[in-house]
């Protein structure tokens, strides 16, 4: 990994729903960097909408081009990346992010997320929001296993701030 700090790639992990793109829009401001919602990104390189995605070629499919492109944006400078909650599914996916970047994983409990979230507008909550409590199951080791910085997430302002905090003194590692 590049000891430079103008060069870092930090990737945003967690459940749907956690705020890793209110998180990743605050950070990339913060720190100058470009921000990359994967999530967008696929879309726009497929033409369709996740949903569709999954619906016309399957997840399989769906989880070949996330990893296509988390290894193509992964190679950038300066960036901020989005990801989507299921990333850390592929062990090639966890590899990529501790290899070229900085991973911090946004720790927000099931419960709190469905307070905060309207469940009809996440396609995969939208059948069955306890879906959520089975997504935290099968990813919480992942996430954990994967992240540099783990931001507990349950209100903004404090957070925030420690998370800033944290990522200053995650990156001044790296350098030293």
């Amino acid at each position: 990994m590049n000891n430079n700090i103008d060069n870092k790639v930090i990737f945003i992990i967690g459940l749907p729903g956690s705020g890793k793109s209110a998180l990743s829009k605050l950070l990339a401001e913060k720190l100058n960097y470009t921000l990359y919602d994967m999530d967008s990104f696929i879309e726009k390189k497929e033409e369709k909408t996740i949903t569709d995605i999954f619906a016309d070629n399957g997840e399989e499919y769906f989880r070949k081009i996330e990893s296509e492109v988390l290894e193509e944006l992964g190679s950038l400078n300066n960036a901020v990346i989005s990801t989507g909650g299921g990333i850390v599914l592929a062990e090639k996916n966890r590899n990529i992010m501790k290899e070229k970047g900085i991973t911090i994983f946004i720790d927000r409990s099931p419960e709190i997320i469905l307070k905060n979230i309207d469940p009809r507008e996440r396609p995969l909550l939208a059948k069955d929001k306890n879906k959520l409590l089975e997504l935290s199951k099968q990813r919480d080791s992942l996430y954990r296993e994967t992240a540099n910085i783990i931001f507990t997430h349950n209100t903004w302002e404090d957070d925030i701030n420690r998370t800033f905090e944290k990522l200053e003194y995650a990156l001044k590692s790296f350098i030293n």
